[in-house]
């Protein structure tokens, strides 16, 4: 039941995100995008960081299914909201891709699953969990081949090659995995390994988003005034990087040095959606505006389903080499609803493998700034035909 009310929430939310950001490339020039996207970041940051606060509370307090009923009201609010955007008249029909869409389903689901299976119920060697990462690996290159001969493509591969949008796409994926990697792992870190109760490890996410919130504005403000939009994002990458290596070398200093390094790791990442968003809808232009919002949608809904499922498979991976008896407890644990906090004996094995998580999560951070440093310095105020001469040269020099 679960799964099925999640997937159906799937249905009617999947475009939001995408329709909400095309409208701001439709009324607004490329230079001024950036003050609108770091508002537009600034609420996703908001949203996506008060979420474990609010669940946290009311999980607490109210109990779990709390949890479900405050979204109806939220639902219904955002509806009215979007009935009073004004519309106009398309300028073409919507054809589906339903052999791309089947493809690319099958192969995201099958990496997951393997990312999911393997570690947790059996062995990363044994043949379910391989047989589905080759299953995987195998539909995504099938997937180039029909996304070509496809009249409407999914993921265009056009578009896909030109290198302003692959990098910050691939950016946009990492920092997904990294964000919802940390703020899915961080409450129960928290919790059952600092002993804190749900409300308290919600609060210790603010941190996290008031930085969000306030570099996702300023950088909005800065890509605006300057029109160049990498160096924000490359810079603020490179500090996340740096704050999960020292977040993983001094683990054992307790919730506000985390809550400190949790706001440097914020400020770091709330850069990067505002440049990434304006460096692709202004790359792909007027005409392929759609596309290329929702690719940058598409990259950071895959990267933080792959970043959680990551950091899960880290953090019981690392329990089974460190004390396999604790690796079974937290899995009890988080098989319940709630945790329990009778397990404290196994704060200790937690606390290092919390460890390896944020050293991978750091690494992560760190592909992220070398592949955002790597996109040409764009001026916003060119237009997209001599920004792509520009990211050719770049790409041509990069190959040599």
């Amino acid at each position: 039941m679960l799964i099925g009310a999640r997937a159906l929430q799937g249905f009617g939310g999947g475009g939001l995100m995408t329709l909400a950001q095309a409208l701001i490339g439709e009324v607004v020039s490329p230079k001024e995008r950036g003050r609108f996207q770091g508002w537009f970041g600034a609420n996703f940051a908001l949203a996506s960081t008060l979420g474990p606060v609010v669940g946290g509370a009311l999980s607490q307090h109210l109990g779990w299914r709390s949890i479900f009923w405050v979204n109806i009201p939220l639902g219904l609010a955002a509806a009215a909201a979007a009935l009073r955007v004004k519309t106009s008249v398309g300028m073409g029909i919507c054809r589906l891709d339903y052999t791309g869409t089947t493809v690319f389903f099958s192969s995201t689901a099958a990496l997951l699953l393997a990312l999911s299976i393997g570690g947790h119920e059996v062995s990363w060697a044994s043949p379910v969990p391989l047989a589905l990462a080759a299953l995987g690996a195998a539909g995504f290159v099938l997937l180039r081949n029909v996304e070509q001969k496809s009249p409407d493509p999914l993921i265009s591969p056009e578009l896909i090659g030109e290198p302003v949008i692959w990098r910050a796409s691939l950016t946009v994926l990492l920092f997904a995995a990294v964000l919802f990697g940390l703020i899915v792992q961080l409450p129960i870190f928290f919790q059952m390994a600092l002993r804190t109760s749900a409300t308290i490890s919600g609060l210790l996410l603010i941190p996290l988003t008031l930085a969000q919130v306030a570099v996702s504005t300023a950088t909005g403000v800065r890509i605006s005034s300057t029109g160049h939009p990498r160096t924000s994002m490359a810079a603020g990458l490179s500090i996340v990087a740096t704050a999960f290596l020292v977040l993983a070398a001094g683990i054992k200093l307790g919730p506000l040095f985390i809550a400190l390094l949790t706001f440097l790791i914020g400020a770091g990442l709330g850069s990067t959606m505002p440049a990434a968003q304006t460096m692709i809808q202004w790359a792909a232009g007027d005409k392929r505006l759609g596309v290329g919002t929702a690719l940058v949608s598409f990259s950071r809904s895959i990267g933080g389903v792959m970043g959680a499922a990551l950091a899960s498979a880290v953090l019981l991976g690392a329990l089974q080499v460190l004390d396999p008896n604790a690796r079974n407890i937290l899995s009890r644990e988080l098989a319940s609803i709630g945790l329990s906090h009778e397990a404290s004996q196994i704060a200790p094995a937690l606390i290092a493998a919390y460890r390896w998580v944020f050293f991978a999560l750091g690494g992560l951070s760190a592909c992220a700034a070398v592949v955002a440093w790597s996109i040409p310095d764009l001026d916003l105020a060119a237009s997209p035909a001599a920004g792509n001469q520009i990211s050719d040269v770049a790409e041509g020099h990069h190959e040599r």
